[in-house]
Formats: structure tokens, sequence, C-alpha cells
């Protein structure tokens, strides 16, 4: 029955194994074995059905075939798999086992170019499982026509290809197989073309359309074939494709210019990207060979290229650059016309740009400077600079007005030739006050409008020597301590002068003279550089205790200055006086003594008194007692001060009857010294002493009862005068004159001692104030303040010394008084006396260094004698100039060669301006230099050699422009005529550019025969007009282009080689080779893979497309593939290029080299998680291409997967099950790697990984983002709008993972307004259904549930909390002003007088909103006078900015603009009239000014006039006065410290000294009623009041509220700060 329905039944298993075995039998016998068992478990089964059959037609009973029980079929699960995810294309009847189609099927689709399609099914029954192979073969029909891979195919073919040319075409593709596929082509009828067919094989037949008849592109430009292509059915079905041959140009034809002459106007000062013009070429050649491309000429210079810029493929020409008349008024560019073959044909034409000129050039100052500096004792008008001013422009554009800037001592002053200035002096300079002076010069032309330019020149005043030196302090005040080291530097002092240079370098020297003062100077010694004195000797205080002499400092200026100083020096004492002990004292002049005492005296008896001394003053002086040794301690008591020895207790029958005491006395020094003294006490019966003692006792009642009364006179009598003093003092402080020098005028018999001393102490010191005369052995440290008389800051002192200096200080202020006319006059009549001419000489370039142009002084007129002291010379700028001159002769001589070329360059004319001046007076004269050219040089050509490319075919009369020779020189000596060597090819053309500008051209003139000479060489000759001329050559070779002709022709005719699959990458597998007889790219040979090659083929080998070696670019295998056939293209390089195809046959050796295949089949996409082990996942089946032991495969998997291989009852199949149980929350997918080896030697293994999915179980709740969530909502929110929302999430997937959201609502009052909200179920946006109100509800809260949509559902809540924001949604209120009728408008009155700042009025406002939206900015929004009035944008006060004036309106209105700060402010406005108002007394005054202003204006010159006069007059009387009272005053400076003789010897000056910013005095004990005293003071410090008027001074007298400064020392007095010039206080 089978055989009847067509369908066979083939054991190929059986037999393929079978002679597999017997194949290697001698290798594997045991290998029989395993085989016969896989026959026997394993069937396959074969059928065929033609395709195109419909749905469900009946291929096959598998179930009968097989031998399977139908009834166990459905229990087993029997079911046909496929391999992939496709639908598969049968299906099987699980009841009968019948097999049949599950779709139409189409044979092209399924197998595509397959000789034979079969389909391979799997027939699979589990329990236990089995799997049966079942091939489906689909027979072909003819349902498919040829077809080409396009409808039409265009060629392009050079008019130039030769008959037998070949071009290969893609060969049609017919889906269906065998006979039914392509047989043959066939073409349309034409003259020009035939047919050629080449049989491929397997990859078919292949079309050649061949040339049998030349193309001409004049006579016909493109051909239409018909290709058609025929298969082999019945009926025949054919596919046809529509080939079109253009024929391409041969490039014959050179570009066209369309006009003769291109000439265009353009204004200067362009904008960049202007259209200049535009020129248009064309060319009669097609494609590239016709396409015109612009450009500049070679020739163009840099500078037109950095102006103008052409469009290549529009020839328009724009300015690129600055295009200036005053650089160049025309330009003439050559524009080059080119195609764009593979050798271009160019065509060139000038263009004529003409500029036209615009006021566009400021102003340009030059500088010559005369001198580096200019004396500070120069007269008015003396020249500083020379200034030219000059202008490229022309008219009144040229016209030019100049001045210096205000402001300086200089001006400028004119010359007799236009914009010729000297910068001159019209004050006296000061060097000290201004060093360095910056004149600005402007310069403004007459254009409209207006252009103008400025230039800063800086002058330096140079030293005179008018300044003495100053000493830092007058006087000087130095104390020394006694004993210094002899030698030693004891003090220094210090002198500056306000000149520089020597001016200021300052010596010191004493001023000796004779008498007392000189022999101390004579033991000093000053270092005259640095002013430090030594001393060469060691002072003693108590022989020498002050003494002062004079230093002098001088400059080293000529005349030398200088100044002197008085030195006041002060000894300090020191402790080296010990002690000396006056009691007790023996006959043998020890300190010792023997003293009696009764033995019943009481406790506190006097005993004795030890009296001592030291020479010493001070704390130096300042003696303590002490007990050294006693014997017996308790007995006894020295008291430390005064010296007494008092019993302590009384004395005991057990004490000696003789005791010892020895007393230390030491000083207070630093290091103290000290003396001792020996008492010795002999404790006595009181025998007689008792009547005596009766007889004391009783007068000494009468004694103290004395003692009492005269101690209460004495207390009266001191009160008495401490208040008669007082009121003395008072009185004499009020009566007391303001004139300091009275104050402190001392007796002539004074002895300066001072009434008191003044103790205090530092740490561990004692220190002493004294006044002039001290104490013996009192000492004062170095840096103190005692006696330190500090002056305050006198920047002049009130003595002035009338020296030659001051003297001049005032001639020069005369001077500077004197009228700036007369400046302008004197430099006006210098520059009119001086004569200003011009002369024009010439010399011809390249003469000596050295030789003479012509002498200058002789055609001026001028005197040879007074030239150098005149300072004769030539001003050229800042570069070294080329002429100089001979002050001696006046003769102009060259300073340097001068090569005409490098100086002017093409210009016609060259002239060097050069401009020569002479001082006292100043003048200036203009000579022009004329450089005359002579021809020194030869013409050149930028080339030596010049190389051409000219085609074969190029026309007789084409043009080629060459590049134009070059010559430095101009005129008649440029080039003048070119001239080219004899040929019989070409000639030249020059054309005449104007300017010395010729360009030739070579000219073609016979066609060129690239066969009979490739290489022409031409001489081309430039020569100059020079006597002899200069010639200069360039070589030109013409290389004749050769046009492609000839296609490639392979050396061998058929290509084949073998080649074992696996070779290494780059293995070389054949070289083919071509030729091809032309020559340059059209002879250059490429390899390709013709068009027809497939895919596979190229993706396996690779040609290398210059030396035509196949090599391998991919894995060989012969499994795959065991023979290819591929065509090789050889092509040439022409741009139509010629092509010619050869066919290689690479035959492949197979050896053994294939790993394990893997097939997996899922059962299903995903597996639920909760699945039981043992669940079966896929079917693994694993092939090997390879046989024997290379075929036996082992198979295992991952070990770190929940799954594991199950064996089947077949070889190399394989069930993958699970093993536990799974989570898809913990992993929700597994990768399973599947690993095979073989049995080979080597052995091979491969694997494969597959995905596993598990598919998801609701388990899992919905999880919110937060919890609980916060939100901030805006007030005033849109009803019904979504104002936050809540995102939850599932782990589960799918339905399991969709939430869905609703509102928790109850009755509790905490939800009440979750009644006003909405939630989206799906998104979680919660929307609301009013607005929210920020000043009504501030805060609420509520819950959100979220559901999944499981089975069963899953939910969870969260709490939602929401703060309510406010908005800014209150405008500002203004609180003022506000009218009557509520509006924001107030009228204020003003007076007319105010000033500047004052507050006219405030404007307030509040805003209901808060934060930003609540703080108010306050702006002007309208203003009649914007000058008048500012507004603070804080506060809202209005103030003026300035004072009214008469123009100023009498009315003004302010409107206030009030915002908020708010995201989208809002605003208010106030407004505010003022009403300037006049005072009362003003109006009369006004109206009288008004009438007499005119009457004031007539006479105001004659008022300044006046003025001016009465003014100098009174400066001059003025003057005179100062300098009589200066030369009449006194110079004797000891005078202001002499004391009145009736001075009470109380303090006898003060001292005063500054510390920060306060200032102190000395003062003695008597101070003024009002001082105070501050706690912790040492006696006598007093803070003087802050007078800083002049007129207060403070004398030895304190005025009434001096304050003692806390912590200062002994007689410190703050006096007030005085800085002005006037105020002195004296000593």
């Amino acid at each position: 029955m089978m055989d009847a329905l067509g369908f066979v039944f083939v054991p190929q298993r059986m037999e393929q194994r079978g002679r597999e075995t017997r194949r290697h039998w001698q290798r594997f016998g045991f290998v029989l074995i395993v085989f016969f068992f896989f026959g026997a478990s394993s069937a396959q089964l074969r059928y065929s059905i033609p395709e195109e059959q419909k749905e469900g037609t009946f291929v096959g009973n598998i179930a009968k075939d097989l031998g399977i029980d139908p009834v166990i079929m459905k229990q087993r699960g029997f079911r046909i798999m496929t391999s992939g995810s496709t639908e598969p294309l049968f299906k099987v009847n699980e009841n009968d086992g019948v097999l049949y189609a599950n779709h139409k099927i189409d044979r092209e689709e399924v197998c595509k170019e397959s000789s034979a399609c079969l389909i391979d099914l799997k027939a699979v029954l589990e329990n236990p499982l089995e799997v049966h192979y079942i091939t489906v073969e689909v027979a072909d029909l003819n349902d498919h026509s040829p077809t080409f891979p396009e409808k039409t195919k265009r060629l392009e073919i050079v008019e130039s290809a030769l008959p037998g040319a070949k071009y290969q075409l893609q060969n049609a593709h017919d889906p269906d197989g065998g006979t039914n596929s392509v047989q043959h082509y066939k073409i349309s009828q034409n003259e020009h073309f035939r047919l050629e067919i080449k049989d491929r094989g397997r990859d078919g037949k292949i079309p050649v359309l061949q040339l049998q008849r030349q193309l001409d592109r004049e006579s016909k430009r493109s051909h239409r074939l018909v290709l058609t292509a025929v298969d082999g059915g019945n009926p025949q079905k054919t596919g046809t494709v529509e080939i079109y041959i253009d024929v391409l140009d041969v490039n014959d034809n050179m570009p066209v210019f369309t006009r003769d002459t291109y000439s265009v106007v353009l204004q200067e000062n362009a904008a960049p990207g202007t259209t200049v013009i535009q020129v248009n070429a064309t060319d009669l050649d097609e494609g590239p060979n016709g396409e015109v491309v612009y450009s500049f000429n070679s020739d163009v210079k840099e500078k037109i290229r950095e102006l103008f810029d052409i469009d290549s493929v529009t020839g328009e020409i724009i300015v690129k650059g600055h295009v200036d008349f005053e650089e160049q008024d025309s330009y003439n560019i050559d524009i080059q016309a080119s195609d764009k073959g593979t050798i271009p044909f160019k065509t060139d034409k000038s263009v004529v740009v003409k500029i036209g000129d615009v006021n566009d050039n400021p102003p340009e100052i030059e500088v010559a400077s005369l001198s580096s500096a200019v004396s500070e004792d120069s007269r008015p008008g003396t020249t500083v600079a020379l200034i030219s001013i000059t202008d490229l422009d022309s008219g009144m554009n040229g016209k030019i007005i100049s001045y210096v800037a205000e402001g300086s001592p200089f001006t400028l002053a004119p010359s007799v030739k236009d914009n010729m200035f000297a910068v001159v002096t019209q004050a006296q300079l000061d060097r000290e006050q201004q060093s360095r002076y910056d004149i600005t010069i402007f310069a403004k032309d007459a254009g409209e409008p207006a252009l103008t330019s400025e230039k800063t020149v800086s002058v330096f005043v140079s030293d005179t020597n008018d300044n003495t030196p100053e000493f830092t302090q007058s006087p000087y005040t130095f104390y020394i301590s006694e004993n210094n080291q002899p030698g030693a530097s004891v003090f220094s002092v210090r002198a500056s002068d306000g000149d520089e240079g020597d001016n200021a370098l300052i010596s010191y020297h004493i001023l000796r003279k004779a008498g007392h003062d000189n022999k101390v100077t004579s033991f000093l010694n000053i270092n005259p550089e640095t002013g430090d004195i030594s001393a060469l000797k060691s002072f003693d205080f108590e022989t020498l205790k002050t003494f002062q002499f004079q230093v002098v400092a001088s400059d080293s200026g000529s005349p030398s200055l200088s100044s002197n100083v008085t030195v006041k020096v002060f000894i300090l004492d020191q402790n080296d006086n010990a002690p000396v002990i006056l009691y007790p004292v023996s006959s043998n002049g020890s300190a010792e003594g023997v003293e009696e005492i009764p033995r019943n005296v009481n406790v506190g008896h006097l005993v004795t008194k030890v009296r001592a001394y030291d020479a010493d003053i001070g704390y130096n002086g300042w003696l303590l007692f002490s007990l050294q040794e006693v014997s017996e301690h308790s007995l006894f008591a020295l008291d430390r001060y005064t010296g007494q020895i008092r019993t302590l207790r009384s004395f005991t029958e057990t004490d000696e009857a003789e005791q010892k005491l020895i007393i230390l006395v030491k000083d207070n020094g630093n290091v103290s010294l000290s003396a001792t003294a020996t008492v010795l006490l002999k404790v006595v019966e009181p025998k007689e002493a008792f009547a005596a003692s009766d007889l004391q006792s009783s007068a000494k009642v009468e004694e103290d009862s004395h003692v009492t009364f005269y101690l209460i006179i004495t207390l009266g009598s001191v009160s008495l005068l401490f208040l008669i003093s007082m009121v003395v003092l008072i009185a004499m402080q009020c009566s007391k004159s303001t004139d300091y020098t009275s104050k402190y005028l001392q007796d002539a018999n004074y002895d300066g001692t001072l009434c008191h001393s003044i103790q205090y102490r530092s740490g561990d010191k004692r220190y002493m104030l004294v006044g002039p005369r001290m104490s013996i052995g009192s000492t004062i440290v170095p840096g103190s303040h005692a006696n330190t008389l500090v002056l305050p800051d006198r920047r002049r002192t009130s003595v002035e010394t009338f020296h030659p200096r001051v003297m001049e200080q005032r001639r020069r202020q005369t001077r500077r008084g004197r009228p700036v006319w007369v400046v302008y006059t004197v430099v006006l009549a210098t520059f009119c006396c001086g004569a200003s001419g011009q002369f024009r000489y010439s010399i011809p370039e390249e003469v000596k260094e050295g030789a003479a142009v012509g002498n200058i002084a002789k055609d001026l007129g001028l005197d040879k004698t007074t030239l150098r002291e005149r300072g004769y010379r030539i001003v050229y700028g800042s570069n070294e100039p080329p002429f100089r001159v001979n002050q001696d002769d006046g003769i102009l001589y060259v300073n340097r060669k001068i090569d005409r070329e490098e100086v002017c360059d093409r210009s016609k004319v060259c002239l060097i301006e050069l401009k020569t001046v002479l001082e006292n007076p100043l003048e200036v004269h203009y000579v022009s230099v004329e450089v005359l050219d002579v021809n020194d040089h030869a013409p050149s050509f930028p080339e030596p050699e010049k190389l051409l490319e000219i085609f074969e075919s190029a026309l007789p009369g084409a043009r080629f422009q060459l590049q134009a020779a070059r010559d430095a020189d101009s005129g008649s000596l440029s080039v003048q005529q070119y001239k080219l060597s004899h040929n019989e090819h070409f000639r030249l053309e020059v054309k005449d550019r104007g300017e010395n500008r010729k360009t030739p051209s070579l000219i073609l003139q016979k066609s060129l025969d690239r066969e009979s000479i490739k290489t022409h060489e031409l001489l081309l000759t430039a020569t100059d007009g020079g006597k002899p001329p200069r010639s200069g050559n360039m070589t030109i070779i013409v290389e004749v282009s050769d046009v492609n002709d000839n296609p490639p022709v392979f050396t061998q005719d058929s290509y084949t080689v073998q080649l074992r699959e696996n070779s290494p990458l780059g293995t070389a597998v054949i070289q083919v080779n071509a030729t091809d007889l032309d020559e340059g790219l059209n002879g250059e040979v490429l390899y390709s893979f013709g068009n027809d090659v497939d895919a596979q083929a190229r993706a396996r080998f690779d040609l290398n497309p210059v030396t035509g070696l196949v090599t391998v670019a991919g894995a060989i295998d012969f499994e795959e593939c065991s023979r290819y056939e591929i065509d090789i293209q050889a092509s040439d390089k022409a741009v139509a290029t010629l092509t010619t195809d050869k066919s290689v046959i690479i035959h492949i050796v197979d050896v053994n080299d294939n790993a394990p295949e893997i097939e997996v089949t899922s059962f299903s996409d995903a597996l639920p998680e909760d699945s039981k082990p043992g669940t079966t996942v896929a079917l693994i089946s694993i092939k090997d291409s390879d046989s024997g032991l290379n075929g036996k495969v082992m198979c295992n998997i991952s070990p770190d997967v929940p799954l594991m291989l199950t064996p089947s009852l077949q070889n190399n199949m394989y069930s993958l099950v699970t093993k536990s149980l799974l989570d898809r929350e913990q992993q929700s997918q597994y990768e399973v790697t599947i690993i095979a080896k073989d049995a080979g030697e080597p052995s091979m293994s491969s694997d494969k990984t597959i995905r596993i999915v598990v598919s998801d179980v609701n388990d899992n709740s919905p999880e919110f983002s937060q919890n609980p969530y916060t939100f901030y909502i805006t007030e005033n929110n849109k009803p019904g709008a979504s104002i936050l929302s809540v995102t939850a999430r599932d782990r589960d997937q799918g339905s399991n993972a969709q939430i869905e959201y609703q509102i928790f609502r109850d009755r509790s009052r905490e939800h009440l307004l979750s009644s006003f909200l909405n939630i989206n179920p799906e998104t979680g946006d919660i929307s609301a259904l009013k607005s929210f109100d920020f000043e009504t509800l501030k805060t609420f809260q509520f819950q959100v549930v979220a559901s999944d949509s499981g089975s069963p559902s899953l939910s969870s809540n969260v709490t939602v909390k929401v703060f309510i924001l406010d908005q800014n949604d209150n405008a500002p209120v203004i609180l003022y002003p506000v009218s009557s009728n509520g509006s924001a408008e107030v009228v204020e009155e003003i007076p007319r007088n105010v000033n500047a700042g004052h507050l006219v009025t405030k404007v307030r406002a509040y805003d209901a909103d808060i934060g930003y939206n609540g703080w108010l900015l306050f702006s002007l929004q309208e203003v009649s006078e914007h000058s008048l009035f500012a507004l603070d944008r804080y506060t809202g006060q209005i103030r003026t900015l300035r004072s009214f004036t008469e123009t100023d309106e009498a009315e003004q209105k302010l409107i206030i603009l009030v915002k908020d700060n708010g995201n989208v402010s809002l605003s208010a406005t106030a407004t505010v009239l003022l009403k300037v108002v006049e005072p009362k007394e003003a109006f009369a005054a006004s109206d009288l000014q008004s009438s007499a202003k005119v009457e004031e204006d007539s006479h105001v010159t004659f008022y300044l006039i006046i003025t001016l006069g009465s003014v100098s007059l009174l400066f001059l009387i003025s003057m005179v006065v100062l300098i009589a009272m200066q030369c009449s005053k006194s110079t004797n400076y000891t005078s202001k410290y002499l004391q009145d003789a009736n001075y009470d010897g109380t303090l006898c000056h003060s001292i005063q000294y500054r510390s920060g910013d306060k200032r102190y005095m000395l003062v003695g004990p008597r101070m003024s009623i009002g001082s105070t005293i501050v706690p912790g003071s040492h006696a006598n410090t007093l803070v003087l009041p802050d007078r800083r008027r002049t007129s207060e001074e403070v004398g030895p007298r304190m005025s009434i509220g001096s304050t003692i400064v806390p912590g200062s020392h002994a007689n410190t007095l703050v006096l007030p700060d005085r800085r002005s010039a006037t105020a002195e206080v004296s000593v």
C-alpha cells in the first residue's frame, strides 16, 4: 500500500552506519556492535510530497510505519518536534499517528537553492523516552520565472574602447531547481555588441557582453539593449533586464570664459562676504571633464588671497579681508577655470577690481623724542619732543587739529610746516613732586564723521641738587650707660635727601668747635656713610652726666648742600658703688661696736641703730638691712629699712650675758653690692640705774605731752601751706599766657636740679625718673621714656635756614606765576625763525657705505661751526637710519648698503623721507632721497622646471598658460619678452597684463602621438630690458598621457588548486597575474572578486588587489563546501576602467575537525516556580559530523544549577529535569551550560548555554517605596488636578504584580479630608477635588491601600502626610501715601534750596504673604527728572540726588512701584507729587538778580582782568613780607628753653613723647587742678585731653582735665594729637 501511495521506507541509517563501519574496520572493530544497537532502537522514515500542497494534505502514517500502537500514543505524549521557534510545517494526529501538512509549503522558501529539499522531523514519545527521525522531501514545480537582480543595468564605456572588450553581466536567478532553473540567455538585435555564455556548473550560467564595433559618442551617446533569461520548464518562463550603455567622453575640450574682460568697482572697507563679481566658463565635455572649477592662478600674490576668495563652484569672487584704498587702489586677479578630468585642462582670465575711496583713516601720530629726560630746572618753552601727524585721507578728511591733554605742564607748539609740532614745557618742573609725565597727544581730523587718535609720550624729569639732607629727628636725644666699651657704636643718626643719585648720597661728620664740648667730641667718631657714632673711651656718670654736639649731613651734589642737627647725650648710672657703714665704726676703722643693755628692758627696747650710705642713686642706692648672724634669734629683731635693732622679748636668767649680731647691708642694684657690720651686746644688771630710771619715767610723761603739741602745730602749718600752694597754683594756671616760648624760659642761674625722684618697679627691676640733675648713683635704663623728649610730628620746622636753595625755590615760584602766553610766544618765535624747507637728492642703489649724498648744511645755508653745538642729527623712527649726517661739515652720507628692492619693493619711484633737526632754536628740515634702480636682478621663474601632462587626444589650438617670470627690478629693467625653443608641436603667445606683467601661454599646433614621442622637452627664456640684458630660463617637460584602450590580459587560461581545510588565515592559495599594455593608471592592474562571487566565498577568501594573491580569510570547512569556483576580475585604474574575468577552482581536502553539535528542544517557554522535582524541562540531542571514535560523545551540565541530565534509551539523547524546588524571587532564570566532548584524538568538545525562565506564582504582597509618604503642596491648587502620587512595587510578575490603589476611608475625624481626594487605581496619582488654602489648612494625613491582581489577592497600606505650602497670592498694600479717597497718592512740598540727600518722604507698604513672597522692593516706575531723586529699594525712602536748579520744574511726579519677591511677583503703585517751593526771602533777591544779570555779563571780562592783577600784586607783597620775616627771625634755639628768674625750683620743664596715637608729658610733683591720676599709674603720669586746635599748648603745669594713663611710667603725660603744621610744642 505504501508503494502505491508513492512513499518509500528506507533503512537509511543502517546503510550509512554500515558504510562507515566498513570504512574504518581496521581501526575500530568494536564499533560494529554499537551501531547495531542503535539501528535496533531508532529507525528513519522518508516521505515525498510536491510543493504548494494545501493545508491538511496527507503525508504518511508514522504509527503504522514505526509499528506503534495508536492506543498508547496519546498516553505517551506522541508529538512532532522541529528545530527553532517557527511554526512547524507538519502536524501529527495523536489518535491515529497520521502526518499531515500544517500549511501550504513553498519549496523555494523552505530550501532556497538546494538541489534536494529535505525537511527533518523528530517524533518523540515519553515513558520511556523515544525519538524517531523522519525526512520529508518536497518535490519542485516550475512556479518561478527567472529574475535579474536589477530591472535595469547601466554600463559606462569610454568611446575609445577597442572591439573585443568584454563586460560581464549579472546572471539571472530562478528559485526553481534542476531543469526548471535558467538554461540560456539571449540579447536584443544591435550592431555594436554580441553575447557570450559562460557555464559555471553549480553556480549557473554567466552572460558576458562583448564589444564588436567601436563606439562613437558624437554620433550616439547611449545604447539600449534587452537581455532575456530562459528556464527549462514546460512551458518555459523568462525574465528580462534592460541594459543602458552610456558612452563616456574623452577629456579633449578646455573651459571657455563667457566674457573677454571682467572689470568691477568695489568700495573700500566692504564687509567680508560681499560679492565682488562672478565669472563664468563652460566646457563642451561631459561629466567631470565638463565640470568647471574656479580658483586663483598660482601667480596670484598672497596679499590678494588674504583680501579675496573665490567660490570654486559658482565663480563668485567675494571679499575675505579688509580692503583699503590707501594700501592699493586696484587689483588685477588671475582666475583659472579647470575641468575635473584626470589630467585637467585649464584656462586663465584676468579680473580687474578697482577700489573706491572712503574716509576711514584716523590721524597717525609719530613721536621723535629729542631727549630721554628733561631737567627739572628747565625753563618754560624747553622742547621735549617732535610730533609729526599724518592722515592718509585727503581734503577736509586730512585736515588735522591736535592738542595735549589737560593737567600737564606741557603744550604743543606749531611749526611753519603743516602737521608738525613740538612738545614744550609751559611751567616750571619739580622732580620731587612728580618725576614722570605721561603726555597724551590727541589728533582729530575734519572728516564727517571725525576720526581721532591719541598717543602717550613718557617724559622723565631729571634731578638737580635742590634739596638739603633732612634728619629724622631734631634734636636727637640719646641715653648711654656709663662704663661703655671703648670703640663700640653707641648710637646713630640718619638723614634723607629728596634728590636722587649723587645728589641724594649723604656723608656725615661731627662739627667740632673750640671749648669744653670740643673736648668731649674729640672722643667721638662718626661713620661718614652710615651715621653710626662710636665712643673712643668709657664715660663715667660721676664725672660727666650730660653733653651735646652737632652732626653735619652733606650731599654729593654740585654744589653740595648740607644741614646739621644737635645731639644731646645723657649718661646713665650703673651700680658700681658698694654700701659704706657709718655706724658702728671702731677706732681702727672696722665696722664693729660694743653696746651695753640692762637685763630688765622690756620688749621693743631700741638697742642700737646701724647707719650706712651708698654713693649710687635710685634703686642702686636703696639699702636693705638683714641679720646675717645672731647668737639668739628669739631675742633681737632688725628693721630691714631703718637698721634699728630692738628686743623681741625680755631677758631671762638663761640668756647669755654677751650677744653677737652681724648685720648685712646691701643695695638694690641689678647686681647688688653689700657690706657687713658687727654689734656686740653686753647684758648688765641695773644697779645704779633704778634712780635714773624713775627720773626718766617721770620726765617721759612730760616729754610725750610736748611732742603731741608740736605735732598738732606742725600738721596745721603743713596743711595751711598746702592750701596756699593749691590756691597759688590755680591762680597761676588761670592767668598763664598761651605763648609757648615764655612757658619754657629758664633762669640763667638755674642749676637744673629736679625737686624729687619717682621710683617704680617693672618685673624684677626698679627704675627712677629724674630731672636734668640726677642723684649720684641713679640709673636710667636705656629705652625707658623717663626724661625723654619726643616732639610732635613737625613736617615743617618753625625756624627756616635761608640758603640758596630756599631762595631758588622762591624765585621758581615767582617764575611759575608768569603768564602762559609768554611760552607760546617764545616757541612760536623759535619756529618762525627756524627755516623749514625740503631738499631732494638721488643716488643709485647698492652704493657702498660712506658714499656722499649731498651737503645739507651748504644747501640750507647753515653755519658749519654751530652744527655740533645745536645737536644736528637725523630723526628716523625707531629703526637704524639708512643715512647719517656729519656734524662737522653737514654732509649726508650713506649709513649702510641700500637695496632698492628691499626698501621700496616694486614701487615705481623709491623715495626715503628724512627729518633733520637742529636745536636752540629748533629747526626741522625735510630731505627726500630717491634711490635709483640698477639692473642688478635677472628674471627668474618660480620653478626651474615645469611639468605638463597632455593627452595624446588633445586637439590643435589647445592653450596651456605658463607661470610668468619675476624680475625684482622695475620699469624697463623688468621682464620685456619671452621666447621658446624650436619645435614642431608648440608655439608661444605672450599676453600683456600692464604694470610690467607679461604672461606666456603654450599653444598646441600639431597633434601629439604617444607611440612616436612620449616626452617633449622645451626651453622658455625670459629677457629684461637692461643693457646688457639679463635673462632667466625654465625647462618645460611635456609628457604625453595615454588614452585607456587596452584591457588587462591574464597570463594563464585556467587556474586550479587544492587547499586543506582549516588552513590558517593568511595562507596563500594561488596567485593570478594579468598585464595591461597601457601606461600609468591605465596600465596599472587591480584585482577583485567578480560580481557573481557569493558572500560565502568572499568570507572564506581574500584577494590582494595589487599582487593578485588569493589568501585564506575565513574558516575552510570540507563539510560545508568541498569545492569553490571564484571569478577574479582584473581592471585598470582609468576613469572608465576596462576589465577581464577569470575563474579560479579551489578543491578542499578533508581533515577531522568537527566538534559535537548540541541541539536543545524546550518543552515550555517558562517553568512554574512551584514545579515538583523531576519535572522535564528540555530534550537534549547531540550530533557529531565525524565518525568512529570521533563521533562518540559524552555529555554533562554545569553543577551549580538545580537541574540534572537524565539519559534516554537512545544514545546521545537526554532529558533535562529539575532536582529541587525553585523560587523565582531568588532567581528568575538559570543559565545551564551543556558540555559535549567526543572521543577523538585530540578530543574536541563543545558547549551550549540555554536559558530557563522560572514563571511566577503570587506569593508576594505589594511594597510601597516609602513609608510613610510626605508631600508638600502649594495652596490654590487646581481642583481635579493631580497633586501627588504614591507607588508600590510587587516582586511578582504579570497580573500578580499588577497593583490597584484605593484610599482607606472611615468616619474618624482624622480622615474627613480624604473625602475630597481621589486616587487613580492604576497609577497611584492622587488628585484633590477642591483647592487648599494655606491660611485654613496647613497639614493633614490619610492612608492608601495597594492590592495586587493575583489569586488570592495580597495587599498593604501606607500613611500619606500632606503639608500645604504658601503661594504668592497677596499683592502689596500701600500704607503711605494714602489720599482721602483711598488712592495711593500724596502731594508733598519741598523747598528749592535743599541739599543732596534730603529726605523727601517715605513710602510704606506691607504684604500679607510670608518669606520671599512678603519681602517688598521699591523702585521708581516713572519720574519726571531721573537726576533729581533716588529711591531706597529696601526702605522706600525718597531722597534728593542733587540740589535744585532754576531749570528744574516746580512740580515733580514720582510713581513708585512696590513689588514682592515671589516667583511671579505682585505689585502696587503709589504716586507722589512734589511741589518745589521758593524760600520766603528769596523772591526779591531773585528779581534783583535777574535784572542785573545782563549788565553783569557785559563786565565779566573787565572784572576778571582787575581781579587777576589784584591777586598777583597781593601774592608778590606776601612773598616779600615772608622773606623779610624769615631773614629777621633769630636762629638761637636756646632762648626757647630759658626759665624765668623767679622760678621756685618745681619741675623745670615738661618732657613729651608719643606712643601709638597718644602723646605723653613727663611732669614734676605739682599738677594742675583737675588732673587725674589713673589707678595703677606710678606717680606723675598725666593724660592730656585731645585738643586739636592750633592755639592750645601744654606747659610745665598740666591743664584741667589732664588724665594719668594707667600703667604709664612715672611722669608720663598724654598730650593731644596736634598734627597741624603751625602748632608746636617747645621744651
